[in-house]
């Protein structure tokens, strides 16, 4: 079961320090807002928004995980294409991407990063509400048109707004909660 959080340390930024994960999701970046105001104009804003990011993705191998921001990942985009310069940008980096892009027209009960599992594998990936009220599962790091397959799993879920984490998810992602006493006075 997933409890609520007011927030979500986690140690992905390479620097040795947890950060507050709901700050990972930026939908009110000039940049990210931009996309979004662009990408809604399309017939299917949420298809439309997947595909963009999956254009993005590249896997390199990570020593250790890094989450970037919006901002990181489209700017890294934006060197690779004008330098030529090597990136990756995995489920994480897409997958936050993503719902910042979303989060301008979707409300934040509505979209969120989820951290677990695909087919027994460490994974993000983004759930919303769909249109008949189910969870929609949207892989960042596959095209619209590709069918969503395999057995997800969710055992975290964040966007800027709120954070939700069951026990097995604090302990395999090694996150720290944050409760809001303690968020008041840190």
């Amino acid at each position: 079961m997933l409890k609520q959080f007011y927030d979500l340390k986690a140690d992905v930024r390479h620097d040795g320090q947890y950060h507050p994960i709901r700050q990972l999701v930026t939908p009110d970046d000039p940049e990210v807002r931009e996309i979004a105001r662009i990408l809604v104009q399309a017939d299917n804003f949420v298809n439309c928004a997947q595909d963009f990011v999956n254009s993005f993705t590249t896997y390199r191998r990570e020593i250790g995980d890094y989450w970037a921001t919006p901002r990181e990942t489209i700017q890294a985009q934006t060197l690779r294409r004008e330098l030529g310069i090597e990136f990756s940008c995995d489920c994480d980096d897409s997958s936050i991407l993503l719902c910042s892009l979303l989060r301008n027209y979707i409300g934040p009960e509505d979209v969120f990063c989820a951290v677990g599992e695909w087919n027994g594998g460490g994974h993000m990936f983004v759930v919303m509400l769909g249109e008949d009220k189910k969870d929609r599962i949207i892989e960042s790091t596959a095209s619209s048109k590709k069918p969503v397959r395999g057995n997800y799993r969710v055992l975290a879920l964040f966007n800027d707004k709120y954070t939700f984490a069951c026990t097995e998810g604090l302990r395999d992602f090694c996150l720290i909660p944050v409760e809001e006493r303690e968020a008041v006075y840190a």
